[in-house]
């Protein structure tokens, strides 16, 4: 598996692989954010509620990036604005420990988040640009394991440089930024044709497309409005995304509480919970969905939410150590499937219109991660500890249900082209 993996990212077109190196390169310098809160309640001066009041601002910064993706796509093409997040998230991350009182916190990590964030969509962008329909599974798989390689080293090397010396964390996490953005810069003659309205150097031929042009492409971009019908299918699958969402930004809030004061375990064994579920995404994700790559979204997604609706369930039903690895097990093959092919049917049901619509759905992801910790805590009591898991998988099984209805209306279900289905 990972000699196919990395064949696979080697074989991707050069605005691909440009791509997976730079947010290989961003997302391992992810390792102060894990770090912010002990920084606020020591450093920040803030106290317990102050620090929850600006941990909550990255992810307010973060929704009104997603909100403002779609304008920004229309007038700048997508390196141009990872590029410009990068640089103002460089900033906001060496200013924020400078940084004192619950105003200038507030503000510089609102910043931060927004500044984080606005690379998501501009690099969903860019992926559909640089990719054909038919390879669009692969290459958001490819890119999902650049986020989750670079998320599994860069809190390791910010767990290390912070107990040096505490604000080391912040200032090689903006130097890892910084190289994001110098290396994105020296390789902008690989940027995806017909994605922004630059169009100096690009050109058709690396994508296989035609048509037009990117100047035409780009226009188009700016100017078409989707019909209501596509407005509603957007909304629809939005809709149904937003249990999957919730239920997978549980683990990252919820696995240590629940372990080790819910089930009473050792804290090992919400370790072996992340690292089941990161070495099964490293291992698996691209090549799965490589042969999934021709299978319809209907059965692409159906596959996705049950296996998570029963994956979830079975954590709220695990009591002991292995039964907790079972579950991981059977949610992470849930999310090997579900999310590559979330975004493959929206970038498909958006046409014209793909910046805007995959900014609003990366809103649900940071709408899921504002939500998930409260809902968390108000879920969980003495005595059912894996309520949370149970009203995940209970949701998400009610989304399945719901999804097999919407494909029964093309006001709610986007008709897939003969070629992407299985024959």
């Amino acid at each position: 598996m990972p000699v196919e993996t990395l064949r696979t990212v080697a074989g991707l077109a050069p605005p691909l692989r440009t791509l997976f190196l730079t947010t290989l390169l961003f997302r391992t310098g992810t390792m102060a954010y894990p770090f912010l809160t002990p920084h606020l309640l020591g450093g920040g001066g803030l106290d317990a509620a102050g620090a929850g009041l600006v941990v909550t601002a990255f992810g307010v910064g973060a929704l009104a990036a997603d909100l403002a993706a779609g304008r920004l796509l229309g007038r700048m093409h997508p390196y141009a604005l990872m590029r410009g997040g990068f640089l103002l998230g460089a900033a906001a991350v060496t200013v924020v420990p400078l940084l004192h009182g619950l105003p200038a916190l507030t503000a510089g990590v609102l910043v931060w988040g927004f500044a984080y964030e606005i690379v998501t969509p501009a690099a969903y962008a860019a992926t559909i640009a640089g990719s054909r329909p038919e390879q669009r599974k692969v290459a958001f798989s490819c890119y999902r394991l650049a986020i989750n390689l670079g998320l599994s080293a860069g809190p390791l090397l910010g767990a290390l440089l912070y107990a040096f010396d505490p604000y080391s964390v912040f200032w090689a996490n903006a130097a890892c930024v910084l190289a994001a953005a110098a290396f994105l810069h020296l390789r902008r003659e690989h940027r995806p044709p017909g994605a922004g309205p630059y169009s100096d150097s690009d050109s058709d031929s690396d994508t296989g497309g035609g048509g037009g042009g990117p100047g035409k492409e780009a226009a188009a971009r700016g100017t078409v409005r989707p019909t209501a019908a596509e407005r509603t299918r957007f909304w629809t699958v939005f809709g149904l995304s937003l249990p999957i969402q919730l239920a997978y930004a549980l683990p990252s809030v919820f696995v240590g509480a629940y372990v080790i004061v819910g089930l009473g375990l050792p804290g090992y064994w919400a370790g072996a919970v992340f690292t089941v579920n990161a070495v099964g995404i490293v291992l698996f994700e691209v090549p799965l969905n490589i042969r999934m790559a021709r299978v319809g979204h209907l059965a692409t997604l159906l596959s996705g939410y049950v296996l998570a609706g029963a994956g979830f369930l079975l954590m709220a039903l695990a009591g002991t150590g292995p039964e907790l690895v079972l579950a991981t097990l059977v949610w992470t093959a849930g999310e090997i499937v579900v999310f590559p092919g979330l975004l493959d049917y929206v970038s498909r049901l958006s046409g014209p219109a793909a910046g805007r619509t995959m900014g609003l759905f990366s809103g649900g992801v940071n709408l899921a991660f504002i939500a998930a910790p409260q809902l968390a805590l108000h879920l969980s009591a003495p005595g059912h500890p894996g309520a949370p898991w149970a009203a995940a998988g209970a949701a998400v099984c009610a989304a399945c249900l719901l999804l097999l209805a919407a494909r029964t209306h093309p006001y709610t279900w986007h008709k897939e082209e003969p070629c992407t289905s299985v024959t």
